[in-house]
């Protein structure tokens, strides 16, 4: 048999062909039909979730309108979108521009907060404004909110506190009095009565001086301690402030022969808007209580740390510490332990930070009292 006879008719190879390619032809429209099934499906799935991002956006858009604050979404510093009332504090505000804050807001003395000076009808109008910005990659969102009228409130509550706080400490008072008005009319009837030789005349002299002195100094401390906010709050350096505190009372602790340590780390990245003597004065009431407490050779410590935010004075001494009775109330009028004291030191320091937005805080250990200043500083003069 020779190799051609093997070989199937031309007709043969023909129909195999054909039939390999319908078959061919089948398995690819039946795969046809799977992909415009898969694609029509996944059209409807864009179309989907293209309507719900667009009910989305829509509902987002009216929440944006609706808020009263304002809001602003940036991409690299260039603002992409914004709700109606940001243009309340930014009229000019529009998409596409750089966003930066305007240079006729005054930096608050908390960060984040702005003073805006605006003319009304036959007045000057002033309110402060929040500025919350929060990153995310290249993307910003800030939200600013005008907060007067918080602050306010704030400050009229802060009143109202120091109000009730006056009417619940008048029998103190009655008592802070009596006793040095007591004992200088009795001065005063003795220098009266003219029976008395001129050295006599002269120690009662002196020592109604010293009454009416104490007298003073009571109604000056309670003074201050109604007073609702700084006279004249100026740009100063933190170190100054400390530096002023500790020269008005290191003759005391040198007389008791108490160590007074003082140490600063990096806390003049910027200048503190104060009233300098009232902030120094303070920081001396929490020295003077620390100083009360402690026996000769021991140690208070005043530490200021800065985190640019905020300025942080911890005073600490080797003291018995606050009893737990009288820690909770510490800050309150006649508040105190001592026999000699009027227990408004403490209060007015109080007062007086919380008047500059600052806080105050104290706490017993094992090893004595720790009070905790923190002070914020003018933004518009941190170094960076």
């Amino acid at each position: 048999m020779t190799p051609n006879a093997s070989k199937l008719p031309p007709e043969q190879d023909t129909l195999d062909a054909t039939k390999h390619l319908e078959e061919a032809f089948a398995i690819f429209y039946a795969e046809s039909q799977k992909l415009e099934a898969q694609q029509a499906a996944l059209q409807d799935k864009i179309n989907q979730l293209s309507n719900e991002l667009q009910k989305s956006n829509q509902r987002l858009a009216i929440l944006l309108n609706a808020i009263p604050a304002g809001v602003i979404l940036l991409e690299n510093e260039v603002v992409l979108l914004h709700n109606p009332a940001v243009l309340i504090f930014l009229p000019k505000l529009k998409p596409g521009v750089n966003f930066e804050i305007p240079a006729d807001w005054l930096a608050s003395i908390t960060p984040g907060e702005y003073v805006i000076a605006e003319r009304g009808v036959n007045q000057r109008i002033q309110k402060t404004v929040q500025v919350i910005r929060i990153n995310e990659g290249s993307r910003s969102f800030i939200q600013i909110q005008d907060i007067t009228t918080n602050i306010l409130r704030h400050e009229e509550t802060q009143r109202e506190n120091r109000l009730a706080a006056m009417g619940r400490m008048a029998a103190g008072i009655a008592h802070q009095f009596r006793t040095p008005l007591a004992t200088a009319l009795l001065y005063a009837s003795h220098l009266c009565d003219g029976e008395i030789n001129s050295d006599t005349a002269k120690e009662f002299a002196d020592r109604l001086r010293k009454q009416l002195l104490d007298l003073e100094k009571l109604s000056q401390d309670m003074l201050r301690f109604i007073s609702n906010k700084p006279n004249k709050a100026v740009l100063v350096n933190a170190t100054q402030i400390i530096e002023d505190a500790q020269a008005s009372i290191q003759f005391l602790f040198k007389a008791k022969e108490v160590s007074l340590s003082v140490s600063a780390t990096n806390i003049n990245q910027g200048n503190l808007l104060v009233e300098p003597k009232a902030i120094s004065n303070a920081i001396v009431a929490i020295l003077e209580n620390a100083l009360a407490v402690s026996k000769a050779n021991e140690t208070v410590s005043l530490m200021a740390t800065s985190d640019r935010q905020m300025l942080t004075i911890t005073i600490s001494d080797q003291g018995p510490g606050i009893p737990k009775e009288i820690l909770n109330s510490l800050f309150e009028p006649f508040a105190t332990t001592s026999a000699n004291g009027t227990g408004l030191g403490l209060s007015i320091a109080k007062n007086t930070i919380e008047a500059h937005r600052g806080n105050i805080s104290a706490e017993s250990s094992k090893h004595g009292a720790v009070f905790k200043i923190t002070i914020p500083y003018d933004q518009s003069s941190l170094i960076y």
